[in-house]
């Protein structure tokens, strides 16, 4: 035995597999981590593994038999021993060991820092704390023999999701997520599965006679087993109080299992009327619809509590969110100004943080008042101390988003929103704003999961489809975004939105003749202009402005047309839109002179007026360098960034990245008409971009038509596709 050690060891067979094992062992650390940073399947590093097992009989065999020499690899039997080079070969080895070696305690320590404090246990701890800190809490079954406790079965649960919510320490779904899985028969582990939860508490209220029995399990989604379940009997008379009572017990009975010390809801938060409760409930539920006829059912259902009990905090600052969603929507008509409204959400906000100050909804609702009339600072101070009060306010997070988006803050936009959906992904609002900050990243992949699940769960929402139109526009598709726009004015006829996006739609596809037909003046003023019908678009224009009170937008129309309009007097025209838009704004006290706005720059330059122009310029260059630090720029975000870069005078540059944005899909069939755009004209690429551009409309135009668009447009021989 002795003998064969010392031959194993001579023939270098024990350096070989040390050298073998430590290499492996540093390849598998670093296959581990990388795979671990792409998040590919755990199979993978297995089979590694296997590999370099099934390698090591080989390599000490291979070791054993041959041998290096000066002339290569010979079998050892055919090499004279008084010429062997083993003893050289070994102290290689060691070297290499030793090289390993210190690579591997290298690697360590790199991979130690990158790692939590912890290292690889530390990570699967916070991973597995983070999923068991994460629950949602279902509305309870009603099992009352007259099936009436619908009121209680609700309030129970959302008490306790109140409660949860208010805790730092623990992810609570949102309400609007946890609640759109009422009376389903889907199985508990896919519920947390779509939640993102790792726990789910559900319930149920069975009354009888005089007696109440509510029944509560906390159930892990990982595997479906019961964490734990009570059930408590209790005599129906103060159903409040009955209420409260059990929740506190549950809170007591999941505080082992998830948390740490909870904050009691403030009494003012509370009402004492079950119909007030009971209409604040079905109030809460429609608002969450989003379409106009459900907030303005909301909204009654909000005034009902209110009258039932005037002291109801919650009601008043529901209502006024109603209020502020419906002008959000454009629901309120031409009776309703920004006066108006004002006069109504700021005495009920007023009221509700009379009654309950550090009601989380009231402070964020102020927030979004404030959101909406643009006092940013004052806004995101209520968003902050909402989400101070109750960190798993997801609206708070997705309106907080908005004023970082306005900042150009953009990678803190995202962060915010995307935080508003892990909470509630079933709400409409928020996954349409994620949506949205996808689409803008150029991440349409992304924006098309979540826009599926929301027409998954909301199906033929006009919401869901919004969103699927604009991430079509957004990267170029418009032939397939208003094949949708008008699948969607088949299931919500009436909706303005959609017959705007509509027209929209066929002046982008060139498709004039149809455009002409809007009641909308934009429509045809965009038309006659695209078609360079100047006298039409002119005229358009002229009826417009009539009147004392010009309307900001025929201002720009009116500079827009003739920035291009080739009459004689044409400049002069220029220079009286440009002195009216500049009146127009400063009028409105709007901070025109620190915003981006390149067609604005370029009639400036024209007209002589090169004073505001320089600091313009700068707010264009620091919001394009924001843009590119973010990567937020779609496809049709670099059609602005071409623009930048003309102004800017940087027309090599401008070139390029009009060549990068048509390569990308993007199209705009009022090209040739682009007061900006034109002062390429002198390059000798700008006929080919034209051309490009041209080409690429036509195949939209193409998709749309191939799809049965509108018919084909019944005739389509007689549309008229040349401008």
């Amino acid at each position: 035995m002795a003998n064969i050690w010392t031959e194993l060891k001579r023939r270098n067979v024990v350096r070989v597999g040390i050298a073998y094992g430590l290499v492996c062992w540093m390849l598998l650390q670093i296959a581990d981590f990388a795979l671990e940073v792409i998040d590919a399947p755990g199979w993978i590093l297995q089979v590694l593994v296997l590999l370099a097992a099934i390698g090591l009989p080989a390599v000490l065999v291979f070791a054993w038999v041959y041998e290096m020499t000066p002339e290569g690899i010979k079998r050892e039997t055919e090499v004279d021993r008084s010429q062997s080079v083993t003893a050289h070969t070994g102290r290689r080895l060691n070297a290499v060991i030793v090289v390993v070696l210190v690579l591997a305690v290298g690697f360590l320590g790199v991979s130690r820092f990158l790692a939590p404090p912890n290292g690889d246990a530390g990570r699967g701890a916070a991973a597995g704390d983070e999923v068991s800190r994460s629950i949602a809490v279902l509305p309870f079954d009603d099992f009352s023999e007259a099936g009436d406790q619908d009121y209680f079965s609700k309030g129970i649960a959302e008490e306790i999701l109140n409660l949860l919510a208010k805790n730092g320490a623990l992810r609570v779904a949102a309400r609007t997520s946890s609640f759109a899985f009422a009376d389903t028969t889907e199985d508990i582990r896919d519920i947390g599965r779509k939640l993102d939860v790792g726990t789910v508490l559900e319930g149920s209220i069975r009354k009888s006679g005089d007696t109440v029995r509510v029944t509560a399990q906390l159930i892990n989604v990982e595997d479906g087993y019961h964490l734990w379940s009570e059930t408590y009997d209790r005599e129906y008379e103060d159903i409040f109080r009955i209420q409260d009572e059990i929740a506190s017990n549950i809170m007591d009975a999941l505080r082992v299992h998830l948390l740490g010390e909870e904050k009691r809801v403030p009494d003012a938060e509370r009402t004492v009327d079950l119909d007030a409760y009971s209409a604040f409930l079905i109030g809460r539920e429609r608002m969450e619809l989003r379409k106009p006829e459900d907030v303005a059912a909301a909204r009654e259902q909000f005034e009902k509590a209110i009258a039932l009990d005037p002291d109801y905090a919650p009601a008043h600052a529901a209502l006024a969110h109603s209020w502020l969603v419906s002008e959000e929507l454009g629901a309120l008509g031409d009776d309703f100004g920004r006066d108006e409204i004002d006069a109504t959400v700021e005495p009920l906000l007023e009221r509700a943080l009379e009654l309950a100050p550090n009601l989380p909804e009231a402070i964020a609702i102020q927030g979004f008042h404030d959101l909406r009339r643009k006092r940013y600072e004052d806004a995101e101070q209520a968003f902050d101390r909402a989400l101070e009060l109750n960190p798993n306010y997801a609206l708070a997070y997705t309106w907080r988003a908005s004023i970082a988006h306005h900042e150009e803050r953009y990678l803190d936009m995202l962060a915010d929103r995307e935080k508003a959906y892990a909470l509630d992904p079933m709400s409409l609002e928020i996954a349409a704003d994620l949506a949205a900050a996808y689409r803008n990243f150029w991440r349409p992949k992304d924006a098309e999961r979540v826009i599926e699940r929301m027409f998954e769960l909301h199906p033929d929402h006009p919401q869901a489809y919004r969103a699927a139109i604009i991430n079509l526009s957004f990267h170029g598709r418009y032939g397939e975004a208003t094949l949708l726009t008008e699948r969607a004015m088949e299931t919500n006829s009436g909706d303005e939105w959609f017959s705007r996006a509509q027209e929209a739609g066929f002046i982008r596809l060139g498709l004039y003749r149809e455009a002409t037909a809007s009641d909308d003046p934009h429509t045809p003023f965009s038309a006659a202009l695209h078609q360079e019908d100047f006298e039409r678009a002119e005229a358009i224009v002229a009826e417009q402005l009539k009147g004392d009170d010009p309307n900001e937008h025929w201002v720009e129309h009116g500079r827009q047309l003739y920035a291009v309009h080739p009459g004689e007097d044409s400049e002069a025209k220029l220079r009286d839109f440009v002195a009216r838009e500049v009146e127009y704004l400063d009028s409105r006290d709007i901070p025109w002179r620190e915003q981006c706005k390149p067609f604005l720059i370029d009639s400036l330059r024209r007209v002589g007026r090169d004073e505001p122009v320089e600091s313009m310029m700068e707010k264009c260059r620091s919001r394009l360098e924001e843009l590119i630090k973010a990567s937020y720029l779609c496809p049709c975000s670099w059609y602005n960034v071409v623009l930048v870069t003309i102004v800017d005078g940087r027309l090599d540059e401008a070139v390029e990245r009009a060549d990068f944005w048509l390569s990308n899909g993007d199209s705009n069939s009022g090209l040739h008409v682009d007061a900006v755009f034109r002062r390429l004209s002198e390059r000798p690429e700008y006929n080919e971009l034209l051309a490009r551009n041209a080409q690429q409309v036509e195949r939209q135009r193409e998709i749309y038509l191939n799809g049965g668009g509108w018919g084909a447009l019944k005739k389509p021989d007689e549309v008229v596709l040349e401008r």
